[in-house]
């Protein structure tokens, strides 16, 4: 998956609306891009202030660091 790709997807990916295998994609593609980790990390910290750590409670999807 392209870093275009994937930063494109990273909403959805959090709200967990992509299907198993897309997900699986971009977590590979974050694990190895260290960019696209950092819109990642930027992109749940926004939705954390928002809308409170509580939404990850049941739904957080789990990433590795770059």
């Amino acid at each position: 998956m392209s870093c275009k790709d994937t930063i494109h997807l990273i909403c959805w990916y959090l709200e967990r609306k992509l299907s198993p295998s897309v997900e699986s994609e971009i977590e590979r593609h974050l694990s190895e891009c260290r960019d696209c980790h950092l819109v990642f990390d930027a992109a749940n910290t926004t939705l954390d202030r928002y809308f409170g750590p509580a939404r990850n409670a049941d739904s957080e999807p789990a990433t590795t660091a770059a």
